[in-house]
């Protein structure tokens, strides 16, 4: 009744059997044949500490922000000769199309959080988080995930009224959770890298301080493949967001 669930039933990729990954155990960064035992509980940590991490980022962008919404409702009188910087937020979905390292590509679906400071009308910076999972990776019966932050400029080349176009270029790092297929099993595992984003979009002012905002991009992370090397992922992804502007 008071048995501890069995956490060391594996089969290590990271072991000394697989020389292509013996450095990456000394890193910490590990690929593993997981048996249905261990699973549960490891993917809890790895959740644990995914939600830790979007909380991080929540409140960076919370710091982010804070400022201005203050000062919009401190302000009283006349408006000063010279405006301040614009802050906004947004909250949108994000599909993305990642590619598996010598195996394919899929598809996953999840949750964009960011925030924006334009410094003046062409330039910009911004604070992007993003996760996306699937439930199956290529018929591994294996769920994955990618966990993004990211920051950098921005810059808006053409406005209309209410409409205007921006580009973006985005530096951070990316988490990949997956699985790689080979000829006789299948692998799952871990890797958090140096990523980045480059991509653009469009965003319409639709009510007040609300917006509508699409953008694409090229997302590149890294993964390993079905013998232990690292290697790069090229990713695409299109985000709807709805933007809501502190000032």
């Amino acid at each position: 009744r008071n048995r501890k669930p069995n956490l060391t039933r594996r089969s290590s990729r990271c072991s000394s059997d697989w020389p292509p990954l013996a450095s990456l155990r000394e890193q910490g960064k590990c690929a593993t044949k997981i048996l249905p035992r261990t699973r549960t509980a490891i993917r809890k940590d790895v959740m644990r500490n995914t939600i830790r991490a979007i909380g991080k980022v929540s409140f960076s962008v919370f710091v982010l922000v804070a400022p201005a919404l203050a000062q919009s409702r401190l302000e009283t009188g006349a408006p000063p000769a010279a405006a301040g910087p614009d802050y906004d937020v947004s909250v949108g979905y994000t599909y993305l199309t990642m590619a598996i390292p010598a195996a394919g590509h899929v598809n996953l679906n999840g949750l964009d959080v960011s925030g924006r400071v334009d410094l003046n009308p062409r330039w910009g910076a911004m604070v992007d988080s993003n996760y996306v999972r699937t439930p199956n990776i290529l018929g591994t019966k294996h769920d994955g995930y990618l966990l993004s932050i990211h920051s950098g400029p921005v810059f808006y080349p053409v406005d209309h009224g209410s409409t205007w176009t921006f580009v973006h270029v985005l530096a951070g790092v990316g988490l990949v959770d997956g699985a790689v297929p080979a000829s006789d099993t299948e692998y799952h595992g871990w890797l958090s890298r140096f990523s980045y984003a480059v991509g653009g979009g469009v965003e319409h002012s639709v009510s007040g301080p609300f917006a509508v905002r699409v953008n694409g991009d090229y997302l590149r992370t890294a993964f390993f493949d079905s013998v232990g090397a690292v290697q790069p992922q090229n990713n695409f992804r299109v985000t709807t967001s709805l933007v809501f502007r502190l000032k």
